[in-house]
């Protein structure tokens, strides 16, 4: 049992590590392409460095050593940054003219600003039907795809702080059991 959390934990981290290139390797070709102001695309910007963050721990804390799994409050973290980048994704893939979820709502006024649904077109529907995906030269499959590692990465720095505070709860009941022994 001792050596199954740090096997599941290298795990995460390279899974964590994948899934932020993804994202990085799909938000710098949008940012590439974009003719915009850096104000339109901050979410982009945003999940940019999110992803870069998350790149540069990953690599750090894939290294098998067992202080590695002690920094839960840090993973914890880190998926509340990726959840904030999955918010304004699908936010940012969301129509401004999209019918409402409940009939007498009111939509708030906002800005105009450049939306990634302006720049892919409405024709790509809802933000989880995958129904209109195609494997190559899809506008709409790159930022679904996008939505969807997002919300892995989220999940997965979220398992690894789990993993974390189990390995850490329990290095403490064992340090508390062997001072009550002497």
């Amino acid at each position: 049992m001792a050596a199954l959390d740090r096997i599941v934990s290298m795990i995460l981290r390279a899974a964590q590590i994948g899934f932020a290139v993804i994202v990085a390797a799909i938000v710098g070709a949008h940012l590439h392409r974009a003719d915009s102001s850096a104000w339109s695309l901050a979410r982009f910007i945003y999940t940019e460095v999110v992803a870069g963050i998350s790149i540069f721990l990953g690599l750090i804390w894939l290294l098998p050593f067992s202080s590695a799994l002690s920094h839960w409050p840090v993973d914890i973290f880190v998926s509340a940054l990726w959840w904030v980048a999955f918010g304004l994704l699908v936010n940012a893939s969301l129509a401004p003219d999209a019918p409402l979820p409940r009939p007498g709502l009111q939509r708030r006024p906002i800005m105009k600003q450049l939306t990634l649904s302006q720049l892919v077109g409405t024709s790509c529907g809802a933000v989880f039907d995958w129904q209109n995906v195609a494997p190559r030269g899809d506008e709409c499959g790159r930022s679904k795809a996008n939505i969807a590692f997002t919300f892995l990465s989220a999940v997965v720095w979220l398992a690894s702080a789990a993993i974390g505070v189990f390995w850490v709860r329990r290095h403490e009941r064992r340090n508390v059991a062997a001072r009550s022994r002497v």
